[in-house]
């Protein structure tokens, strides 16, 4: 098998321009060089040594994605979302010239086990953490770490990423008012720990005050937002178990599967329920009807994460350690005007 040297001899250049061309940097290579290289590199099938390359940079190139599991066997992926933030994020790391390796995480003390034996650079946490697990997180680990969807007040080495939570809230419960509802439902995973829910219910609840609503505690929908369990909140209502004409649902995919049954228990949506979703998955404009949602820029976020993790890599200056993304409502067909 050809080493380094070897194609560097044959291309009558330095081992370090041999280098140079493989790890995509041209600036002081010509053009007729390049080709040549990569033309032996094809020839050859050499293939870089990442662990000596690793040991001579001190540098592995990989940087670990870190998401939760609540069920041992879980696939992940099946969230749209998920699949979606992933997706962006192993784009931009595979860009930078670094590897993505992913893994779910059951509890706080196997990310400190899977750090200190995994030799990475830096790590991304797309799922949300408490602000006491990323403490311990953050003690326990000695490379860079950005947390995606959490929230830290606490603790200045904290490097996080998020969108404008309570806004999202806010915009999607007055547009319901706008429309003349007032029994109006917020349907999430709702507790003071988890931060992103919490913010986006406080937004809601700050809509309705705003508006002269009573808050009417029957219309907090403490639920998961999975699809299915969209599908048993939507039999629900379609069951007049709740009295409100609208719901505000703290998650894309659970609204889709809260529109779906409904419509099973002759529920339809918009003329009987009024349904507006957040995140604005790519499904919501691919279903029928057309799903209403608050909007988040999840390229953006993933850019904005990966931005600060290797700039803290690298170590280079951070002017914020939080940023926060905006959001906005994406008007569709799932909300109904209703007539005075």
């Amino acid at each position: 098998m050809a080493t380094l040297k070897d194609i560097a001899k044959e291309a009558g250049v330095s081992i370090m321009t041999v280098s140079n061309v493989i790890n995509g940097k041209y600036s002081k290579v010509s053009s007729k060089t390049i080709t040549l290289i990569q033309e032996l590199v094809k020839k050859y099938n050499y293939v870089p040594n990442l662990s000596a390359r690793s040991l001579s940079m001190k540098s592995s190139k990989l940087i670990a994605v870190f998401i939760n599991t609540y069920e041992v066997k879980q696939n992940l992926f099946k969230d749209p979302y998920i699949s979606e933030l992933f997706g962006e994020l192993e784009s931009l790391i595979r860009q930078y010239g670094y590897y993505a390796i992913i893994r779910s995480i059951e509890t706080i003390e196997n990310v400190s086990t899977i750090l200190q034996n995994w030799n990475v650079d830096g790590a991304i946490f797309i799922s949300q953490q408490t602000e006491e697990e990323m403490n311990q997180i953050l003690k326990n680990s000695k490379c860079p770490i950005v947390f995606i969807d959490s929230y830290n007040k606490t603790n200045p080495k904290a490097i996080m990423v998020g969108v404008d939570d309570y806004k999202g809230g806010y915009i999607a419960t007055k547009y319901l008012i706008s429309n003349g509802h007032t029994n109006i439902a917020f349907a999430g995973c709702y507790s003071e720990t988890n931060a992103i829910v919490s913010h986006r219910y406080q937004g809601y609840r700050k809509a309705l005050k705003e508006s002269g609503i009573p808050y009417n505690e029957k219309n907090l929908i403490n639920t998961f937002t999975r699809y299915e369990d969209g599908v048993n909140i939507g039999r629900d209502i379609a069951n007049r178990k709740y009295n409100i004409s609208a719901v505000f649902a703290a998650a894309d995919l659970f609204a889709l599967g809260l529109i779906e049954g409904a419509r099973i228990n002759g529920c339809v949506v918009p003329n009987d329920l009024s349904v507006i979703g957040f995140d604005n998955l790519d499904l919501c404009s691919l279903v029928t009807p057309k799903l209403t949602t608050v909007s988040q820029n999840v390229k953006k976020k993933a850019e904005s994460a990966v931005n600060l993790l290797l700039n803290a890599i690298k170590e280079l200056p951070i002017p914020s350690q939080s940023i926060t993304l905006d959001v906005q409502l994406e008007v569709r067909q799932t909300v109904q005007k209703l007539s005075n």
